[in-house]
């Protein structure tokens, strides 16, 4: 009878089948494990103090918190199954992997098919392995509930998770991925006895674990990549509708300001209010005089039709239109109309749909109130083309990819959308609409359908939603070059890894395969197999005698390990040097002035590298030599001093470098003809000089000595080379700094000398009437002369106070504060304050002041603009009234008469001179 099929079964040699399959599947599950859970905590921390990969939820670091205690967990776990007590460690294991199943479900949304797989694992592996059957009802019972756990946490969330559609969230799947592959494959190839040689199986192990980290650094990167151009374009949207609503109100406080200046005119408010405040039937003369006196004033304080406004109307209480600039409006009545309804109570601008006003219509509207500011009598609106404004925000220049658009309160696009649509009821017009949201962004589906990153905000002074988006494809598509970039990166790592483990796996495999067939022929009885015996190393000296194999063996796995340290120095070495070269240069990027870039570049690469000397040239004007100006160490310094300058092509390695544009080392000065024997650096054994490129350009050289010979290798040359073309980036972006800065320099000086020349023209133009105006509270007087304390303010340009000097002064405080327009003193203002004045009242008028300097300066140029028009309009008239006659004298005396006019009493004459050998002068003609 079979003893395997004996329902007796031993349950000693069961406990221990189960303890040893689970011990040999799960040993590596402790640190895989614990990796996973701290990958987890830095993509939490990356998340939360550096904003990579989006934002940071305080869930992915519970979970990796979680995720190491399950780690810790599993090493009591592995010693149970050393004890061969399988059946127990099998069960305790289903318990606990059901349970952080649970509660990754309870803090991860959308986990909960991987958390099924988790809780399934140790269950599924415990059968296949021999469980017996009479506890396969325990192992479906804890499944049972961790599944019924899963579903219902899944179902029934209790608490915020974290969401699957976060980069954060991305990213840890990703890890969580690259974690389960090289669990299972470390575990499939330790388990696996199938491999023929020893070669395949370190090739098939080295390329899953170096390929995998490699491709999740990748994937990691282009997430990162992903989401730091979401974020940048969220701040570029919100950037763009800050300054489209900054434009917007710019323009309705213009047009509020032209309301209050023409409500301000004395002339038009009683003219208009000699119509509107008329209780009994007025005169139809008077009534016709005041309406176009009223319309006069409209048209000279904001201007004709074709500048400013389409029409200006004046609607008395009823919505009755009783003056107009369009007269033939006089008699409409707009009662029902809301801009009416709502300027009755206070200002009020809108985009207007108004079939008698036309297409693309702007109206503002405000109360028009008796002289006593207390009875309202009528509306005054002011109706301009809109296409301006909305011009702005369909606009977007520089980001052609965005889109901005104005909803109004009823879901109605206000201007133009790139697909036509009537209605919008987006989730960035709902929530700016229904709740006023401020600076709202999200990502959501456009009017068309199209997903979109979008920034919105409620604009109150028009009541519009104000909306900014751009495709979410573009955001993607800007990123798939960094995901190109990373992708090419790590096939190109994983490629040389490959080559790098081929090489490896050979070195370490092939004397081991000799070995081994050297052994298997002496086991199979052929005592006469000798290895050749031409080597005294390991292998040698065990072909010399056998009963030594042991002792060789260990020598040749010291070997082994002494190369493979080796080499592992070699690249912490050459990683330590990549990272010094990248922090140098990071260091270098950062400077502005060129002389301190320059000097700093040289004492840290001289102070990090620990070279015997180090010097930065740079190429002169004519390109004829090499000059030094840079270096920390002494002998440098002396021959900075001295003006150190190698010819190009013809002096020392330096001189070689800087007309070829390729780097040269010397390993020994002693045997290079071309070296140059410099006397203040008389140790130098080795010498490296690496060109500084711009563009395939040499702009200089950069050139570092050791005391030592055989100092570089081709590694060395390779850092520094990157380091110099680093450092030449650095030089040519200072240089190009320095140039702009130096240019703004002189633009703002010639601009400032501009202003003040044309500043001294006006000054000396109108000191025949007045120097100033002064207000002494009751009356405006001019002013002939500066007082000494303005005069005192004006030529330092500071502001200058003194206290009284009178017994009537002592409770007064003089202060002459300049009016400074581009850096220039224009004007002074002088004001004598109380001693109790409030603090913050010179600041105030400092602040006025510089808004006074833009008036005066709009005004000069206004000034100057209108008087060439009058030179060029008098000009003209002369032309045409000469023009006019095509008799000889006519035209003569036409010419007299015109300049007489134009010039005023000056006297005018013309005289026609004849040929100078003549002799003869001509007549005179007088007018």
């Amino acid at each position: 009878m079979n003893q395997t099929r004996n329902p007796q079964i031993d349950i000693n040699a069961v406990n221990e089948r189960l303890g040893q399959a689970f011990y040999s599947s799960r040993r590596y599950n402790p640190p895989l494990i614990a990796v996973t859970g701290i990958g987890f905590i830095a993509i939490f921390l990356l998340t939360r103090l550096f904003g990579i990969l989006g934002e940071s939820t305080p869930q992915l670091l519970y979970i990796g918190v979680l995720t190491l205690l399950f780690a810790i967990i599993e090493i009591p776990m592995l010693a149970l199954a050393q004890q061969n007590k399988g059946i127990a460690v099998n069960l305790y294991a289903t318990a606990i992997a059901g349970l952080f199943a649970v509660l990754v479900t309870f803090l991860w949304q959308g986990i909960a098919p991987i958390a099924i797989l988790i809780a399934a694992v140790t269950p599924l592996l415990a059968i296949r392995g021999g469980m017996p059957r009479k506890y396969f009802s325990r192992l479906l019972l804890l499944f049972t509930a961790a599944l019924v756990g899963i579903l219902y946490v899944n179902g029934n969330p209790p608490v915020e998770r974290l969401q699957n559609s976060s980069s954060a969230a991305i990213a840890s799947i990703v890890f969580l991925f690259a974690t389960v592959v090289l669990l299972l494959t470390i575990t499939l190839v330790s388990q696996n006895r199938k491999f023929q040689s020893l070669q395949g199986l370190l090739l098939t192990s080295f390329v899953v674990i170096v390929t995998i980290p490699t491709v999740l650094t990748a994937v990691l990167s282009a997430i990162g990549a992903y989401t730091q151009s979401q974020t940048q374009t969220f701040n570029t949207l919100e950037a763009i509708t800050i300054l489209k609503i900054n434009q917007l109100e710019t323009l309705l406080a213009n047009s509020q300001n032209d309301t209050k200046t023409l409500l301000a005119d004395s002339r038009f408010t009683s003219n208009v209010l000699g119509i509107l405040t008329t209780t009994t039937e007025i005169n139809p003369i008077l009534e016709q005089n005041f309406k176009q006196v009223a319309r006069s004033r409209m048209v000279d304080v904001l201007g004709t039709q074709d500048e400013a406004y389409n029409e200006i109307m004046v609607l008395d209480t009823q919505g009755n239109v009783v003056i107009s600039t369009i007269p033939s409006r006089e008699g409409t009545n707009f009662q029902k109309q809301t801009f009416f309804r709502l300027g009755l109570v206070r200002y009020y601008a809108a985009f207007v749909e108004e079939s008698s006003f036309g297409a693309e219509n702007l109206v503002t509207a405000t109360p028009i109130f008796d002289t006593n500011r207390q009875d309202m009598r009528g509306v005054l609106v002011l109706r301009s083309n809109a296409a301006l404004m909305k011009e702005i925000m369909e606009s977007t220049p520089g980001f052609s990819e965005a889109e901005t658009y104005l909803v109004s309160s009823n879901f109605s696009p206000v201007t133009r959308t790139r697909t036509p649509i009537d209605i919008v009821n987006t989730q960035a017009a709902l929530e700016a609409i229904n709740k006023n949201v401020v600076g709202g962004q999200a990502i959501y589906s456009n009017y068309a359908g199209q997903q979109v990153l979008g920034y919105y905000e409620w604009f109150p002074s028009m009541e519009l939603a104000v909306i900014a988006e751009v495709p979410r494809s573009f955001v993607i598509s800007s990123s798939l070059n960094s995901l190109a970039g990373s992708a090419l990166l790590a096939l190109f790592v994983v490629a040389i890894a490959i080559i790098a483990v081929v090489i490896a796996a050979r070195t370490i495999a092939d004397p081991i395969t000799i070995l081994a067939q050297t052994t298997e022929s002496f086991a199979a009885g052929n005592f006469s197999t000798r290895a050749v015996v031409d080597r005294q190393d390991e292998i040698g000296r065990l072909a010399r005698a056998y009963n030594q194999m042991a002792v060789q063996l260990q020598e040749i796995i010291g070997s082994l390990e002494q190369r493979v340290a080796d080499r592992t120095q070699d690249l912490e070495n050459q990683t330590l040097r990549l990272r010094v070269a990248a922090e140098i240069a990071r260091d270098a990027a950062s400077m502005r002035d060129l002389r301190e870039l320059l000097n700093q570049a040289a004492v840290l690469i001289g102070h990090r590298f620990g070279f015997y000397h180090t010097g930065i040239f740079l190429l002169d004007n004519d390109e004829e030599y090499a000059v030094l100006v840079a270096s920390p160490t002494e002998a440098g310094k002396k021959m900075i001093e001295n003006n150190h300058k190698l010819r190009v092509g013809e002096t020392g390695i330096v001189g070689r470098v800087a007309a070829t544009g390729e780097a040269r080392v010397t390993l020994n000065t002693g045997t290079d003809a071309v070296y140059f024997n410099n006397p203040y650096l008389p140790n130098t054994n080795s010498e490296m000089a690496l060109p500084l490129k711009v563009e395939n350009h040499v702009i200089g050289v950069l050139d570092v000595q050791s005391d030592q010979t055989q100092a570089f290798n081709e590694d060395d040359v390779a850092i520094m080379q990157i380091l110099a073309d680093q450092l030449a980036t650095a030089i040519e972006r200072t240089r190009l700094l320095q140039e702009v800065e130096v240019n703004l320099k002189e633009l703002e000086s010639a601009y400032g000398q501009f202003t003040s020349e044309n500043w001294k023209k006006l000054s000396a133009g109108s000191l025949a009437t007045n120097r100033g105006y002064r207000f002494d509270n009751v009356r405006v007087e001019p002013v002939m002369e500066l007082t000494e304390l303005a005069d005192a303010a004006f030529k330092t340009g500071t502001l200058v106070s003194s206290n009284g000097s009178t017994p009537s002064a002592d409770k007064e405080h003089k202060v002459a504060i300049p009016i400074k327009l581009r850096g220039q003193t224009i004007g002074v203002i002088t004001l004598k304050l109380k001693e109790d004045y409030d603090s913050n009242t010179i600041s105030t008028i400092q602040l006025a002041t510089e808004r006074l300097a833009a008036a005066m300066e709009s005004a000069r140029l206004y000034e100057e603009t209108r008087l060439r028009a009058d030179r060029e309009q008098s000009i003209s008239r002369v032309t045409s009234a000469i023009s006019a006659s095509t008799d000889y004298e006519q035209i003569l005396q036409t010419t007299v008469r015109e300049l007489g006019s134009i010039l005023g009493d000056t006297e005018v004459a013309i005289q026609i001179l004849e040929e100078p050998t003549a002799g003869k002068r001509a007549e005179q003609k007088e007018q």
